[in-house]
């Protein structure tokens, strides 16, 4: 059963987007025409300014969509959603930027105005969002958008889920249990043994399940699986070892047939190890140049103060057993280098 708050929250994010888009570039308008005294490149109406915005502004909120922003798996992801606008914000105005220069008249009165306009947008979407994210998580204090979901199994973690999910601030709603090995904190939601017992007591207002364990019957798997598609219910299955999926996680499909859970270790892989590879060098190579001098006074400095090499080199492994020399400035006198610790003190 498809949650009605979230089809209402959906629908006021794109509003809301909408009339935040609005207002920062009629403020940006306001600000350059009105309000700054200098000339402007071109004399531009307000409404005729005002008429184009709004022609383009759902290409805007397309944008933003197709970037997951109005995407539930969003919603609590406040870092991920900052970088989306971000992002979704700035193609906004590339392609604003490229309207103007396509059109035969212009459109913004000074160059101004679309940076003018992409700072207010940013900053009151930000706004916007926040405030109804803080608005909605206090509804859920009062019973009111949350989502309600059966928790399904006996594995360790179900206990974990059931702590979680108590908290209304959550957004979650937990309406039954399957399984005897765990009991809610909450003495009224009900329990059952397994999910035919469940399904006998006609459910209803059901958002989502949430499957804990994979029960070696898989006629009961199935069953679950087949209620959650028949009844248009959210299905969310937790892995066994779930600890041991500490690193990046993708699913993908083996051979195009079989869908597999990757578990990568690190994030650096394929494009990130290029980019990682290329930073390390840029910054490297910046910051060795700024440090130069430095680097400079060190080594007259121990050159000075006992004379030899300036430099201790020694070989290292990396974590595939590569061999590399390491450079490092001496900080060993030069007739005590190479002496065990009980020679260096005799």
């Amino acid at each position: 059963m498809k949650n009605n708050a979230s089809l209402i929250y959906n629908a006021l994010l794109v509003v809301g987007d909408f009339l935040a888009l609005v207002a920062a570039f009629v403020a940006a308008y306001i600000l350059r025409v009105k309000v700054d005294t200098r000339p402007l490149i071109e004399s531009i109406h307000a409404v005729q300014y005002l008429k184009f915005f709004l022609i383009v502004l759902p290409f805007w909120i397309l944008i933003f969509g197709l970037l997951g922003l109005y995407n539930s798996n969003i919603y609590e992801k406040r870092f991920v959603e900052f970088g989306r606008l971000l992002v979704g914000s700035f193609i906004g105005l590339l392609f604003l930027v490229f309207c103007n220069f396509a059109s035969s008249q212009s459109i913004f009165p000074a160059r101004l105005v679309p940076i003018w306009g992409f700072t207010l947008a940013f900053v009151l979407l930000i706004i916007f969002r926040n405030s109804l994210r803080y608005i909605r998580t206090k509804l859920f204090s009062y019973n009111l958008g949350l989502t309600h979901v059966v928790v399904v199994g006996n594995s360790a973690v179900t206990s974990e889920i059931l702590t979680t999910l108590s908290d209304r601030g959550t957004g979650y709603k937990i309406v039954a249990v399957v399984g005897t090995k765990h009991t809610p904190d909450n003495p009224h939601i009900p329990t059952f043994k397994n999910f035919k017992e469940f399904l006998a007591s006609k459910p209803h207002d059901i958002h989502g399940i949430i499957q804990t364990e994979m029960f070696t019957n898989d006629d009961r798997n199935t069953e679950i699986l087949s209620y959650a598609q028949e009844h248009h219910v959210g299905y969310r299955f937790v892995p066994g070892n779930n600890e041991l999926f500490v690193g990046n996680i993708e699913v993908e499909l083996f051979r195009s047939s079989v869908p597999i859970i990757v578990v990568r270790q690190t994030a650096i892989f394929g494009w990130g190890r290029i980019i990682k590879r290329l930073s390390d060098i840029l910054f490297g190579g910046i910051l060795l140049l700024l440090a130069s001098p430095v680097f400079l006074v060190t080594a007259i400095a121990i050159k000075i103060m006992d004379p030899g090499p300036v430099f201790f080199r020694q070989k290292r492994l990396t974590r595939f057993n590569r061999e590399f020399q390491v450079y490092k400035f001496r900080t060993l006198k030069t007739d005590t280098n190479g002496l065990t610790p009980e020679e260096g003190f005799a």
